[in-house]
């Protein structure tokens, strides 16, 4: 018996969770950052995501192998055992208009252990396991976008694409402008087409005082469970299902300078190797091979550098070298930029 059910939107797709366990029901809507409600008669999700109580592995039998640790049928089922190592095993029902993934806990004992040992690794590797893969795949699937690691805000009605790899800041330039009261659609990971974003519904990781010095503005009064790299979560305050790019920036720490005009060219290669260097992302391109191979259904490979293409060949991008400390906000950065894409706008 389902115990819970909530939905989110998240990267383009109404997300269905329903789950016969609510400690992993509270787990999820937290790894959200907020943005969880009760689901809505009206709305028929495009993913519906149910965390079984069983701890019996799936039955395979008539099933083909695909590779290791994965078998399809004729029907259009799809059996993952250990999916990315995480100890879950999923089945996946790829239907014409939905996708519906049940997930149960089936680990060995040492993927039981490293669960108990590392347990910050292992909420952010549910979180991408239990519900954003299932809902990347699908989106890449029915919408023709590509995952891609950036943050995407909006500056005074300007769209902001901030692409850099992980570390160098562009959390924190994004938080500064929360609290200032703009909007975002992610920190941390989106789809795109490379004409509109989606954001990947997923708390913010922050240093631990930069919440501290911003509490009202991620929506919660404490800093939230702690995530890798020294980081804490923290839910969203306001947060927005989309951004338009109207800029692209690659973000660099080192010596702080103005922002310099950056070829198109060299803005695509930082956007796509940011993306591949993600340590989120890392276990996603084996799944969604594998689904490919599985299901008959996607691209075997994402098609991320065609999207990255697309999204910094029709803006104007520039790299911005934010310093070692944090400093000015980013809209105070990005002044004649933003300025300059408010002048080509038709009035």
């Amino acid at each position: 018996m389902t115990t819970a059910a909530a939905q989110v939107r998240s990267a383009g797709c109404l997300v269905q969770i329903d789950s016969q366990v609510p400690g992993i029901s509270r787990a999820l809507a937290e790894s959200t950052g907020g943005g969880v409600t009760a689901p809505a008669a009206q709305s028929a999700p495009d993913v519906v995501l149910t965390i079984e109580r069983s701890r019996r592995a799936f039955d395979t039998g008539g099933m083909r192998p695909v590779t290791r640790d994965c078998w399809s049928d004729t029907a259009g089922r799809t059996v993952i055992e250990n999916v990315g190592g995480s100890g879950f095993s999923q089945l996946w029902l790829a239907g014409g208009d939905s996708l519906e993934v049940r997930t149960r806990w089936t680990p060995t004992v040492l993927t039981a252990a490293a669960a108990r040992a590392l347990p910050s690794r292992f909420r952010q590797l549910r979180a991408q396991v239990l519900l954003h893969y299932p809902t990347l795949w699908w989106s890449m699937v029915t919408t023709a976008t590509a995952p891609v690691h950036v943050s995407a805000l909006e500056l005074d009605g300007v769209g902001v694409v901030l692409a850099g790899p992980g570390g160098v800041g562009k959390s924190t330039l994004v938080a500064a402008e929360l609290a200032a009261g703009h909007t975002a659609t992610c920190d941390n990971l989106a789809v795109t087409d490379g004409h509109v974003v989606h954001g990947v519904n997923e708390a913010l990781r922050l240093p631990r005082q930069v919440g501290a010095s911003g509490q009202s503005a991620y929506g919660s009064p404490q800093p939230g469970a702690r995530a890798t790299h020294g980081r804490t979560e923290h839910a969203w305050a306001r947060r927005a299902d989309m951004v338009v790019p109207a800029v692209v920036v690659v973000v660099r720490r080192g010596g702080l300078r103005p922002p310099i005009a950056l070829p198109a060219d060299a803005a695509c290669r930082a956007l796509v190797a940011g993306t591949y260097a993600a340590g989120e992302l890392r276990r996603y391109w084996s799944l969604a091979a594998t689904l490919a191979l599985a299901t008959g259904r996607g691209p075997a490979h994402p098609a991320v550098a065609e999207v990255a293409a697309t999204l910094t060949g029709t803006s104007p991008c520039y790299e911005l070298d934010v310093g070692t400390e944090p400093g000015a906000r980013l809209g105070e950065l990005l002044a004649e930029p933003l300025a300059a894409v408010g002048r080509r706008s038709p009035a």
